[in-house]
């Protein structure tokens, strides 16, 4: 009696808690099916992950082939090209041969039928023309090589001795511009000398005088005297002596075309050749005071002086520079 009350005592506890597992269980399987259905839902409408490396593009190479297939069929279409102008140069060359043929042949035949003077005028007109082309490039040639060629320079080879220092006969001239003038030196020295007399008491008053003579076939002599004194020995000892010395001289041309051209110079009727007729060649010498504007023609009179038989001086002068002369100067030295 007692145990079946505590069989029916318990049995009500028991029985709850198999209902509450039981829903729970249920509970679970309920969720469980709701969350898988809801993520089946969301992969459906989720986008697949783009890849890392983007995929090989499977018409390159398909391109490129066609591209060499294009280039490949249009080097065949230039080739041909180049084929089909080539067979038609050649042919176009085998018709010219052809006709240059045909025309020899024509030729010949027309020959044949030239009788032996006929055939010889034709010959002669042939070489005639040949001759005639051969002369007109010689001329050709002729008027290249006058072109070109080089002027030829004559040395004149002249038998020159020693130069020597000048101590007799004196004449001399100046050449200047291209005109050669007489220089009368010795006689206006002269001049000078006999005015100078006349002129030196003037020394007694200033240290220096200057005056001049002429004019005298175109120049004048301007002198300048000074006044020095010397020193003299004598028994009574040492003396100082006046003297009137000649400090020096210029020449004054009166004008500035005096003289004659080289070329009338060298004539037989020339004022140079009438005054040097008057001179010795074995006994004077000739001066020629030079400038630099005729140094050319100085070499054209030098040559007519040898011709002559009379020895040759020069005396180059610079620009602007008349002919002057001093107790101290220099001699002129001939060839």
């Amino acid at each position: 009696m007692t145990r079946r009350r505590r069989d029916e005592n318990g049995a009500p506890g028991q029985d709850s808690f198999l209902d509450v597992v039981s829903n729970l269980v249920g509970i679970l399987i309920i969720l469980v099916m709701i969350v898988g259905a809801r993520a089946k839902d969301a992969m459906r409408h989720v986008d697949p992950p783009a890849l890392a490396t983007p995929p090989i593009e499977a018409e390159t190479p398909r391109q490129a082939a066609l591209a060499a297939r294009d280039e490949l069929a249009a080097l065949l279409e230039s080739s041909q090209r180049q084929e089909i102008e080539v067979a038609y140069r050649r042919h176009e060359r085998d018709r010219m041969l052809q006709v240059l043929a045909e025309s020899q042949q024509v030729l010949d035949r027309e020959l044949n039928q030239l009788d032996q003077h006929q055939r010889a005028a034709h010959e002669l007109q042939v070489q005639l023309a040949d001759a005639r082309r051969e002369h007109q490039s010689l001329q050709q040639k002729r008027a290249a090589l006058a072109r070109t060629e080089t002027p030829v320079t004559v040395l004149t080879h002249r038998p020159t001795p020693m130069a020597k220092t000048v101590f007799g006969k004196e004449v001399h001239f100046r050449l200047l511009a291209g005109r050669l003038v007489y220089v009368p030196l010795d006689e206006l020295v002269e001049m000078f000398q006999a005015d100078a007399r006349d002129k030196a008491w003037k020394l007694k008053q200033a240290p220096s005088i200057t005056d001049r003579v002429g004019p005298y076939r175109g120049f004048h002599l301007q002198y300048t005297l000074k006044r020095t004194t010397f020193q003299l020995e004598s028994r009574a000892g040492s003396v100082s002596v006046p003297r009137v010395e000649l400090d020096h001289f210029v020449l004054i041309p009166t004008q500035e075309d005096l003289g004659e051209t080289v070329e009338r110079a060298l004539q037989p009727d020339s004022e140079m050749r009438t005054i040097l007729a008057a001179f010795d060649p074995r006994q004077a010498t000739v001066t020629v005071w030079v400038y630099p504007d005729s140094f050319d023609q100085f070499r054209q009179i030098k040559e007519e002086l040898y011709k002559l038989g009379f020895l040759t001086a020069s005396r180059p002068l610079p620009d602007g520079q008349p002919i002057t002369g001093a107790p101290q100067g220099t001699r002129s030295a001939a060839q």
